[in-house]
């Protein structure tokens, strides 16, 4: 625990929607990944464990995040384009279920490459996910009875032995991205 402290301390800041604050995911590499048990917008169960033996990306945002969500998923669907493997993952988990219904998830995510798949669920398996992977996910109020969140912005690149591998930054250019992203294709269809 202590070792973990001192490298969430020693991490950098990651950029959040409205504000950073680092969490354990900020610690970077090396560090054994969480649990999850969410579900896709068509009714599927999709949990860490079944996910054991295959390398996943992992983002956390919600559907009316103004900036960043938007921003990361549409480069993360170019990076994408680059890489040939049809069975690679990267799963979008909304911090947002009371707006993020699984309608609201499959409209949204229909702009985005279809290997990027939503996932939601009740609030307390979000929370759960959320505290698993140690990532910042704060509700702030805004006027009018609205609210955002406050996020880690980062894609989390779990490796098939369930370590987080690498943690890539939402600003990432799709090149860079892509190279970042391509160990998770099998090694054949790495990158085009």
């Amino acid at each position: 625990m202590l070792a973990l402290l001192l490298l969430q301390a020693a991490a950098p800041s990651l950029r959040a929607e409205p504000s950073a604050r680092p969490g354990p995911a900020a610690a970077g590499a090396g560090l054994l990944a969480g649990h999850f048990r969410l579900v896709d917008p068509v009714g599927r169960t999709i949990d860490s464990d079944m996910l054991a033996g295959k390398p996943y990306g992992l983002f956390f945002g919600f559907t009316h995040c103004p900036e960043i969500c938007p921003t990361t998923l549409a480069q993360l669907s170019t990076a994408l384009r680059g890489i040939a493997d049809p069975d690679l993952r990267i799963y979008f988990v909304t911090l947002d279920p009371e707006r993020d219904t699984p309608a609201a998830l499959a409209s949204y995510m229909q702009s985005f490459d279809p290997r990027i798949v939503a996932l939601g669920s009740e609030r307390a398996a979000i929370d759960e996910a959320v505290a698993s992977f140690g990532v910042v996910a704060e509700r702030t109020a805004l006027p009018e009875g609205r609210y955002t969140y406050a996020h880690t912005a980062a894609v989390l690149v779990v490796d098939e032995n369930g370590l987080i591998a690498d943690r890539v930054s939402a600003e990432m250019e799709p090149t860079a991205l892509a190279a970042r992203l391509a160990p998770l294709a099998r090694p054949s269809e790495a990158v085009r």
